[in-house]
């Protein structure tokens, strides 16, 4: 709960510094506001599923890997925010920034979540392994 409180204030502070701030409305402001709005809406989407109880939770490499994921998207979508000045002659420049921005974290967050899933499934067959006294009978020729 606490977690969509703090996504829907940021978003309603977005909101209305857009409105309320003196920004020329043109194309590009718009794209950037657009862009902005969009990378919160994700980022709630994807701490969301951070958060909800899942099979591979314990997983270090899951939580660190996607809160890590979260937080540089993020950083990377307001850096691009306040350097739409730049881009004012191309937006279509700024737009395929946005895209790969989005691709990138899309990318990173399946591998994440992927390889997290593969290394609590070989943690799980570990330990059942050594429970089952696996590690403990000698291999061929051993003692």
């Amino acid at each position: 709960m606490t977690t969509v409180i703090v996504f829907t204030i940021a978003i309603l502070v977005v909101i209305a510094g857009f409105f309320l701030l003196d920004i020329e409305k043109i194309a590009l402001n718009y794209w950037a506001f657009g862009s902005l709005l969009f990378s919160l809406a994700v980022s709630l989407l994807a701490t969301l599923a951070l958060v909800a109880p899942k099979e591979n939770k314990g997983s270090v490499f899951y939580t660190g890997g996607l809160s890590s994921a979260i937080w540089i998207y993020e950083i990377m979508v307001v850096i691009s925010v306040f350097f739409t000045n730049k881009f004012v002659e191309h937006m279509y420049r700024f737009v395929f920034l946005e895209i790969a921005i989005n691709a990138l974290f899309f990318i990173s967050a399946l591998v994440i979540y992927n390889v997290s899933a593969r290394l609590q499934y070989n943690d799980a067959k570990t330990y059942k392994n050594l429970q089952s006294g696996e590690y403990n009978k000698p291999k061929r020729g051993g003692f």
